[in-house]
């Protein structure tokens, strides 16, 4: 094929190429955004291909410079909206969310408020009246508490805590935070069931001389997922304020607004769920001095705390 030929052949992809880079600002729907990108990325691999062709039969020639040319502004637009990308996700996670989690404080005090509170209930009741314990927790947890009784496995079973509510805490998270819809009631119902549960497993692992082996399998991973339930059911709370409380605006652009703000709390949860999950699955099963286990969950609160004010201190500074 020579060298008009090559052109005629691909000179509408090249032409194609040139219009997305010169009106490709991807300031469009989030989707239509991403589909611009692909888009972009196929053709600049296209032309790439074609001007390692035209190197190979024709030469330094204007079309090799033209592709050469527009090769390297396709390079650039590619690099620069990946990047782009990358540094939002990392802004929100080391910013975003902290902020709009310090706007919404209240609703994670409350939160977790509800959770504690419930939590000392079932705790205080169980650690006295220990039958009353399958009032919260299903039987077969306790079972699985008597089978691993003190005596008989010092180290308890790990199997006690993958059943725990710990392993269901994206689902619980969820929960919360979907259930902002019924006007906060499901929230509230979510964050009372589960201290319950909590809080009576935990005074029956104490009422049979387990308790300081239990909660080394509980809080490391236990610490950031409590974090992130609490978190969920903000934002939950936070969806029943826009609808219940919708003030000047119309119920319906209040619930929006509120949603995309809950929906912000939520999405600042994937990492540290993530985290907490590679926590669970390597770390808390290993057998060592539970001791070990108590000092990386006082270093994941630790974590935790200097996140949120380090998120305070940048906004305050705004």
């Amino acid at each position: 094929m020579n060298e008009n030929s090559f052109i005629k052949a691909h000179r509408e992809t090249w032409q194609e190429l040139e219009d997305i880079l010169k009106h490709g600002n991807f300031k469009t729907r989030h989707t239509d955004r991403q589909d611009r990108l692909h888009h972009l990325l196929f053709l600049y691999q296209t032309v790439s291909g074609h001007l390692s062709v035209a190197r190979t039969r024709y030469g330094d020639t204007n079309t090799v410079e033209y592709l050469n040319g527009l090769v390297a502004r396709a390079h650039q637009a590619v690099f620069v909206s990946r990047t782009k990308s990358f540094s939002r996700i990392l802004r929100f996670i080391t910013h975003g969310f902290p902020e709009q989690l310090k706007k919404e404080s209240l609703l994670f005090f409350i939160s977790a408020g509800i959770f504690i509170l419930s939590f000392l209930f079932s705790f205080t009741v169980t650690i006295y009246r220990d039958d009353y314990a399958l009032s919260f927790v299903p039987g077969e947890y306790i079972s699985s508490l008597n089978e691993n009784t003190i005596g008989s496995n010092v180290n308890v079973n790990y199997s006690i805590a993958s059943v725990v509510i710990f392993t269901n805490n994206i689902q619980v998270g969820i929960l919360a935070f979907a259930l902002g819809i019924t006007f906060g009631i499901g929230t509230v119902y979510v964050l009372i069931i589960n201290g319950f549960m909590l809080g009576a497993l935990s005074a029956a692992a104490v009422n049979r001389g387990m308790g300081y082996v239990f909660w080394s399998l509980i809080l490391p991973h236990g610490v950031p997922e409590l974090f992130c339930v609490f978190v969920c059911g903000a934002a939950g709370l936070l969806i029943a304020r826009s609808i219940v409380f919708p003030g000047l605006r119309s119920r319906r652009h209040s619930f929006t607004a509120g949603g995309k703000k809950a929906l912000l709390l939520l999405m600042g949860t994937i990492p540290l769920f993530v985290l907490a999950g590679i926590t669970e699955g390597y770390f808390t099963p290993l057998p060592i001095n539970p001791l070990w286990k108590y000092t990386v969950s006082l270093l994941w609160l630790a974590a935790l705390l200097l996140y949120l004010f380090a998120g305070r201190k940048k906004t305050q500074e705004k």
